[in-house]
């Protein structure tokens, strides 16, 4: 009696072991033939077969019963008209993230193996892993895409391995004024890896796969990761506080989005705003003024986009020192000639310091010691000598009333 119950008992727990399996073999089963459903299984098709190479004759037939007669090396078969994402289980020989995107183009193909009379089917499947993202060296916008061919296996055999096909497959992948062409000889593995590069992508990149059952190509549109760029034209300021440069801000890769609100950090000198807030693709700006001497770093931070730094190097004002100090020299010296006066020493002097006076009071502090109107407050050696000039001609007596 307890032999009889002890058999039972083994016979409910094998039972339940095998029960428990099945729905998980289940879906593995039916991972394996999403690449090929039953209603495309069944699906007659029109056959673009090659013999010889350049033989291109058609053949009507099922795509479950299609087989390559002995002369033939290679057909395909369109099975759809658009690019479709597939499940990362279908095809576990890809070895990619969950977050990645795995898509499969819609033709089917057969060919025999290179060297034996094997025949496989096979589709192209291609893995996009991110959007586009800003390279800040490159100055670009770059992706990635990955293409393999995948066997079309038997319910059970999960063990892919690498294939030489008797004929390759050419796929061309072409985008704006790009065509990268593809070479696949073997199948299951190695993926081929291509960059994808624009520069002022807007929202997305598309792209098409061409192939030769389809020469119009097959679309794709490729999303972008959006960008904070910084960016001067200068990369040297004059330090102390002398000079002022200003330093452009634009969200690049959108066309339009909702307000951005960030913030500009410096590690040396000031600006005169450090909230910024952006909107679509318009760029803003703000003015950096050099403090001190050293490298002056300037960083972009929004805690939902990546943003690159620059660095402008504040130099001591060497220039501007002799500039100023040589015209006010000079205008100090045409007043005396002018005044048929004796040329000395001290007047020579004063016209110096009352030029370099005029000078920084002017870049350092925006105060204006002669009678001029300037419309800008820019710094270059035309203005920094003329201003000294002008003032060490009429001197500082002649200031704005």
């Amino acid at each position: 009696m307890k032999s009889i119950t002890f058999f039972l008992l083994c016979i409910t727990f094998l039972t339940s072991a095998i029960n428990a399996q099945q729905p998980a073999r289940a879906r593995h089963i039916a991972a394996e033939r999403s690449l090929i459903t039953e209603a495309t299984m069944q699906q007659l098709a029109s056959f673009r077969v090659l013999g010889h190479l350049e033989d291109t004759s058609t053949r009507i037939a099922k795509v479950q019963s299609f087989r390559l007669r002995p002369e033939e090396k290679k057909a395909v078969a369109q099975t759809g008209d658009r690019i479709s994402k597939i499940d990362i289980s279908v095809a576990p020989v890809l070895k990619v993230t969950k977050q990645a995107g795995v898509f499969m183009l819609p033709e089917l193909y057969y060919a025999k193996i290179q060297g034996t009379e094997e025949e496989i089917s096979y589709r192209i499947v291609f893995i996009n892993s991110s959007p586009l993202r800003y390279n800040f060296k490159a100055a670009e916008f770059e992706g990635n895409l990955r293409f393999i061919p995948v066997e079309v296996r038997e319910p059970g055999n999960n063990q892919p391995r690498q294939k030489t096909l008797t004929v390759p497959e050419d796929i061309v992948v072409a985008y704006g004024d790009t065509n990268i062409q593809i070479h696949l000889t073997q199948v299951n593995w190695p993926p081929i890896d291509i960059v994808i590069k624009d520069a002022e992508p807007l929202d997305s990149v598309e792209v098409k796969i061409l192939t030769v059952s389809n020469p119009l190509g097959y679309p794709k549109n490729l999303p972008v990761e959006p960008a904070i760029i910084l960016s001067s034209t200068r990369e040297v300021i004059q330090g102390f506080g002398i000079q002022t440069i200003p330093v452009h801000i634009v969200l690049k890769g959108v066309s339009s989005c909702k307000p951005i609100h960030l913030s500009v950090e410096t590690s040396l000198g000031s600006l005169d705003s450090t909230k910024i807030t952006l909107s679509d693709d318009q760029p803003r700006e703000v003015i950096l003024r050099s403090e001190s001497l050293g490298k002056i770093k300037l960083t972009a931070v929004n805690p939902n986009y990546r943003s690159n730094s620059i660095s402008v190097q504040a130099v001591f004002p060497w220039l501007f020192l002799i500039l100023s100090i040589l015209g006010g020299l000079i205008g100090s010296l045409g007043k005396d000639l002018n005044q048929n006066k004796k040329i000395t020493f001290r007047s020579l002097v004063l016209g110096s310091v009352i030029g370099l006076i005029v000078a920084a009071a002017y870049w350092g502090l925006g105060i204006k010691l002669v009678e001029l109107s300037f419309e800008t407050r820019g710094l270059n050696e035309s203005m920094v000598f003329g201003l000294c000039l002008i003032a060490g001609f009429f001197g500082l007596r002649w200031a704005k009333k």
